[in-house]
């Protein structure tokens, strides 16, 4: 899964990320983390080069969970890839990320990584926008 969404990431570039989680099965989403690092095994959370963490609240420039899925069983998460963000990157470097949920049904409380994978920065070519 591409965290440019098939897009690839340029650097200052500002977008919003889905993610849509199926089949929870009575489960809802109540919470989600997308971090990315440029070593997962020796970089703890606050060294991290982004992470966003989102819940059913809309937070400008960190997204929200749209659907927590509890009466359609699909969870819809935004995170909002903002140009600070991108720009935090260094062109070339590979970091990886990941995509956690927090579900539950109200008594039982889940923690799912749904989504891992690299992503690789490229420079921006117009600057003046």
């Amino acid at each position: 899964m591409d965290l440019g969404g098939g897009r690839g990431i340029v650097r200052g570039d500002k977008f919003p990320r889905y993610f849509r989680v199926t089949n929870l099965n009575g489960l809802y989403g109540q919470e989600a983390w997308l971090t990315v690092k440029t070593d997962p095994a020796a970089d703890v959370d606050g060294s991290a080069i982004f992470q966003k963490i989102i819940t059913g609240t809309n937070s400008a420039g960190t997204g929200h969970i749209e659907d927590t899925g509890q009466a359609s069983g699909v969870c819809v998460c935004r995170f909002d890839i903002t140009s600070t963000n991108t720009e935090a990157m260094t062109a070339g470097t590979k970091y990886t990320y990941d995509f956690q949920l927090t579900v539950t049904d109200g008594s039982l409380t889940q923690i799912l990584t749904v989504a891992r994978g690299d992503a690789v920065a490229v420079d921006q070519v117009t600057r003046d926008n």
